[in-house]
């Protein structure tokens, strides 16, 4: 959140001579990304707080929902890898600017959730309808064609997620009223009912909290949510419902992490899904002093939370994801950090971004790399807000096998998106992408 950030700059110019500067890193020749279409027309198109996707692999090849300039809506665009660049299909999924969107390939079917958004801080508004559309998929002509279109909620949001269970359920969750609501599909996937508040008490939040929702287990329903009350029970936390249940009853929350300042509206989940109940969830806390983790992985192993840095205050990271990557067994994450050296306010710590850069850990041995590799730069202007895939990558058993690594970002200054793209799986994160590709 923007508190965060200004609380860190703030505490900056208050230490005078002691200030600790965020440390940057050269980005290496070639490792700069690749600046992709135009979104001039709307604004923030990949999202703002990390829990949602806008990226899917699906028959060998990356899909993504970005906004098309010609037709001022939103397209189903395919990626050519070979020439590192987006094609429209010109498949629309979304008519109206100033939208952010969750998108969930589930294998056979496209699930495109549309809604309008409110600001930090801001409560949610009614009368601006949240839809979801899905697709059917031809393999033979490689194209999309709407299935049906429905509403989930019928709110401006400041965020909303959306997932699907083992019995064919589509899940969604969202702030309003200061509490974190959900509502649920039938079997048909389409069909939705009247939203409904989570029931546990802890479920009661600040204006400025968000949700998401992940199925995992197998046979589960996981939902976490920041909680910003100012008080010993912030955290965030994490309840789950067990398919078949009632709708309604859902298990007891628990503190995934604790304590004041332990917590933003910032998250982003994955399921290790040969693992069970291994779950992980990059977030951003709200401490300010320097050593501290400002953004952090945790991660469920059966019933257990554990919480591990992966960048301090003082390195100023901000809106973090994480992918796995099954074929090397390593949990990625990309983060907002300060520009690299070489480049226009190389440094500088800002809430309009800065560079897209990655950190990894080993699966099995939780450890984030030190050091960080930049990903997306622009010499001239912010890079923010990254996003990719709920999908694993790599895995053969979820359809992703040979997928590489794609994330897409933004830079609202010249209103582009950037790209950038791993051919192949990497052993670590010392691995230098071929020129012209990254």
């Amino acid at each position: 959140m923007r508190k965060t950030l200004l609380a860190f700059i703030t505490l900056l110019l208050a230490l005078g001579s002691v200030v600790v500067v965020p440390v940057a890193a050269s980005a290496a020749e070639g490792d700069v990304g690749v600046e992709g279409p135009s979104h001039s027309g709307t604004g923030t198109p990949t999202g703002t707080k990390r829990a949602t996707s806008s990226l899917w692999f699906n028959d060998g090849l990356w899909w993504g929902n970005l906004w098309d300039t010609a037709s001022s809506d939103f397209h189903i665009f395919r990626f050519n890898a070979a020439t590192s660049s987006w094609v429209n299909t010109g498949v629309a999924t979304d008519n109206r600017a100033g939208t952010h969107h969750d998108v969930l390939w589930d294998g056979t079917t496209l699930y495109v959730a549309s809604y309008r958004f409110v600001a930090d801080n801001l409560p949610a508004v009614p009368n601006f309808p949240t839809t979801m559309r899905s697709y059917s998929y031809n393999s033979s002509t490689k194209t999309y064609s709407l299935l049906s279109s429905t509403n989930i909620n019928n709110y401006k949001v400041e965020t909303l997620t959306i997932d699907k269970d083992s019995t064919g359920r589509v899940w969604a969750t969202w702030q309003q009223g200061n509490k974190i609501y959900l509502n649920v599909t039938g079997t048909d996937g389409t069909t939705w009912g009247t939203p409904f508040p989570h029931p546990a008490s802890l479920s009661n939040v600040s204006v400025d909290d968000t949700s998401a929702v992940i199925a995992f287990g197998p046979g589960k329903m996981g939902l976490m949510w920041s909680r910003e009350v100012g008080d010993a029970t912030d955290g965030m936390y994490w309840s789950y419902h067990v398919d078949g249940a009632s709708d309604t009853d859902w298990s007891e929350p628990v503190a995934a992490v604790s304590g004041q300042g332990s917590s933003d509206d910032h998250m982003n989940l994955k399921w290790l899904d040969s693992s069970g109940d291994r779950v992980f969830a990059a977030v951003k806390t709200s401490f300010t002093s320097a050593p501290q983790p400002l953004i952090q992985l945790l991660a469920l192993n059966g019933t257990t939370w554990s919480s591990h840095p992966i960048a301090t205050v003082s390195e100023c990271p901000n809106r973090v994801l994480v992918l796995i990557d099954e074929s090397t067994q390593r949990l990625r994450t990309f983060a907002s950090y300060p520009k690299p050296n070489g480049t226009t306010n190389a440094g500088v710590c800002s809430n309009s971004g800065g560079a897209i850069y990655e950190k990894s850990s080993p699966l099995d041995n939780i450890s984030f790399t030190t050091a960080k590799t930049a990903r997306i730069v622009d010499a001239d202007q912010y890079v923010h807000n990254v996003t990719s895939t709920k999908q694993n990558l790599n895995s053969a058993a979820r359809g992703t096998a040979n997928s590489g690594l794609l994330v897409l970002a933004d830079v609202n200054a010249t209103s582009q998106y950037w790209h950038f793209y791993d051919r192949a799986p990497v052993a670590s994160f010392t691995a230098t992408p071929t020129s012209g590709t990254a």
